[in-house]
């Protein structure tokens, strides 16, 4: 005979052991006095058990007999700390079990008392070794030493090659004989068997009496419940009961005798006596992504689903809006970013008349050279008329702006001229008739044909092309579109509109960023001096283009988040309905972990997890589905480059995983509160 660790065991009769202290030397192991057990179905009471008194001693083998109803399963279902007495008193080990809480009454379960049903009660999904195992693991013992434990104990029940296999690919026999290993695992006191061989044939019933037999012989307590009189007389006692009393006992002086093994059986778990009764997270962990998650994985998937979409929606988001910022950022550089733009506002009927009745011209080259004059901040000046004319080469009409301006332009704007050149300070003196072409205008008008020393028509004058701009980034006014003339030779040449002025636009460059602010408002104060208070004038800046646009996204954002959270909010629910339904249809599961040893915290922890699990995987693969979206939006709207916001990641993140922890509170507090024999007899 060997234990776990191979520790030889010259003793092939019973193990006594001394009683533990609280029981002293001659006490039963089991005192039960006026112990009752009264169910309530609405108003109607079920009395179970009507006070039952029962001493069983140590290394006792008791059978408990009686008709359907009589209460057996009931008084075994209370040995085992499975449920409690209505009134009366049980003692264990001279303790008394009334008064224990919950993990008391687990450890008991856990520790003491090995479990042997009818139904067999394993985990369907979980091979034999991990059945075999299951006590260990809440008796808090390593995962190797409790493997090592699942290989003696299936190899004492013949069971050493069949350790991979679940139950459904296992004999009726060879499940019964995994359900007796998995009650040895943990050396227990004292074994409860609720009729044992009642779904098993002949041969194999008798084979499992040989197995309770052998250990009997070695010491261990044996309490079976039965209705077959032939298996009773195994026992040394039998116990009858009827109608919740115990109506008479028997001492089995021959009782039978199955045929004997020279095998003996002895579990043993050194480790269980030097370990607390606490289950290890990396246990918990895996139970409830292995047996939880991965087993369902078709509706575990489809659960993560609404957190998924809720993180990759919070990260596309804020992507997005940086991008754009950022792009925004890049048009505004384009333009200028240290620049002011004064626009002419068109006055209309009275208004106009009014100005021009306060001798008020509209904007003027006088105020560009004004505001050059007096702001030292300004490093250049650009006055602009907008040429309202045809423009025509050969048949083709063009579509694009004509805008007259000074030779400093392109610089204030940040522009380069791809071929030929810009005009000069001498052709602006002399107002020449010459233009240059913005790309696109370039390709509208001229194809594939190279525009320089070509001419086009603008109005009734001939522009000879000597230059083509660089193709800028298209911004809110697409630059590639505009023709550059003169400003002098457009005010010659042009004939001006009946109330307009002389400049449509005056750009101005300032040295520092910082300072086109507090420059905008010294232009402000100039210009309405100069234009006697009349408001034929707009000032804009970049930084106010930018503020408009960050405000109108982040309304945007914000109820895009919305959306977002109400994902999450959403995922939750789900998980917490899908929750609640595994729950009732792992009613059983629950009932069968409790049984041996798992604490209500134990379960509540198992289901928590699982409910975080679907939150925290659906939160990672929400992280690679929300970059993916982000990149793709970006690509799909042309960006320099996508963005993505660490804050935005973690933020959704840790949102998605405390969604999935709120949501499953109450599904795993619900599977927690099982009330152990209910969740055994769950259908």
């Amino acid at each position: 005979m060997t234990d776990v660790h191979g520790s030889p065991s010259t003793d092939p009769g019973r193990v006594a052991s001394s009683p533990p202290e609280g029981r002293r030397e001659g006490d039963p192991l089991i005192r039960v006095r006026d112990l009752r057990r009264v169910y309530y179905k609405g108003d109607i009471e079920v009395v179970a058990l009507a006070g039952v008194d029962l001493d069983i001693h140590e290394g006792e083998f008791v059978a408990v007999m009686g008709p359907s109803g009589s209460g057996k399963s009931t008084l075994m279902h209370l040995f085992g700390c499975l449920d409690r007495p209505t009134t009366g008193s049980y003692r264990l080990d001279g303790i008394e079990v009334s008064q224990l809480d919950d993990v008391e009454l687990s450890r008991i379960r856990n520790r003491k008392v090995g479990f042997v049903f009818q139904t067999f009660n394993l985990l369907s999904d979980s091979s034999a070794a991990d059945n075999i195992a299951l006590p260990l693991v809440y008796a808090g013992i390593g995962r190797r030493e409790r493997y090592g434990t699942s290989q003696v104990a299936a190899d004492a029940m013949g069971l050493g090659n069949r350790l991979d296999h679940t139950p459904a690919e296992l004999s009726g026999g060879e499940v019964q004989r995994v359900a007796i290993a998995r009650a040895l695992a943990a050396n227990p006191r004292i074994i409860l068997a609720d009729e044992p061989t009642g779904n098993l044939d002949t041969v194999t019933g008798a084979q499992i009496m040989a197995i309770f037999h052998r250990l009997h012989r070695q010491g261990t307590t044996i309490i079976m419940v039965t209705h077959d009189q032939k298996l009773a007389r195994y026992a040394d006692r039998i116990v009858y009961l009827r109608d919740g009393q115990i109506t008479g006992e028997e001492q089995v002086l021959h009782r039978e005798q199955p045929d004997e093994e020279h095998r003996e059986i002895r579990v043993v778990s050194p480790a269980k006596s030097r370990r607390p009764h606490r289950m290890g997270w990396l246990d918990l962990i895996r139970i409830g992504f292995r047996e939880g998650l991965w087993t369902h994985k078709m509706r575990t998937f489809l659960t993560m689903l609404g957190v998924m979409f809720g993180v990759a929606a919070v990260i596309a988001i804020f992507s997005v809006a940086e991008g754009a910022k950022l792009e925004l950022m890049r048009h505004i550089e384009a333009m200028g970013a240290n620049t002011i733009r004064v626009v002419a506002r068109e006055l209309e009927g009275d208004a106009l008349r009014e100005s021009r009745s306060k001798g008020n011209e509209g904007l003027t080259r006088a105020d560009a050279e004004a505001l050059v004059s007096v702001l030292p901040s300004v490093t250049r000046m650009a006055p602009m008329k907008l040429v309202k004319a045809d423009i025509i080469v050969g048949t083709i009409k063009g579509t694009s702006e004509v805008w007259a301006t000074t030779p400093e332009f392109p610089a204030l704007v940040n522009s380069r001229v791809g071929k030929g050149s810009f005009f000069t300070d001498d052709e602006m003196t002399f107002a020449r008739s010459v233009c240059v072409l913005g790309e696109a205008a370039a390709s509208e008008l001229f194809g594939n044909r190279d525009p320089l020393g070509q001419q086009v028509t603008i109005g009734r004058t001939v522009y000879d092309v000597i230059g083509v701009m660089a193709r800028k980034p298209v911004s809110e006014e697409d630059l590639n579109r505009h023709i550059y003339v003169p400003l002098s030779a457009a005010l010659v040449r042009v004939k001006r509109a009946p109330g307009a002025g002389e400049l449509d636009r005056i750009l101005l460059a300032i040295t520092e960023g910082r300072q086109v602010r507090p420059t905008s408002e010294v232009v402000t104060t100039v210009l309405k001096r100069r234009h006697r208070d009349v408001g034929d004038f707009d000032i804009s800046i970049p930084e106010e283009k930018l503020e408009l646009q960050q405000q109108a996204r982040k309304l945007m954002n914000l109820v895009l988040l919305a959306m977002a959270f109400i994902a999450l909010l959403v995922g939750g629910i789900g998980i917490m309905n899908i929750m609640l339904a595994t729950v009732t249809e792992r009613t059983r599961e629950i009932g069968i972990r409790r049984s041996v040893g798992a604490t209500q915290m134990d379960i509540l922890k198992q289901f928590l997890i699982e409910a975080v699990g679907i939150s925290f995987v659906g939160g990672l693969i929400g992280i690679i589905l929300g970059f993916g979206l982000g990149y793709g939006i970006t690509r799909l709207a042309g960006w320099a480059q996508a963005v993505y916001s660490t804050k935005a990641t973690v933020t959704g993140f840790v949102v998605a995983v405390a969604v999935g922890l709120i949501f499953g509170i109450y599904p795993a507090w619900t599977a927690a509160k099982q009330d152990p024999i209910g969740a055994l007899r769950y259908e």
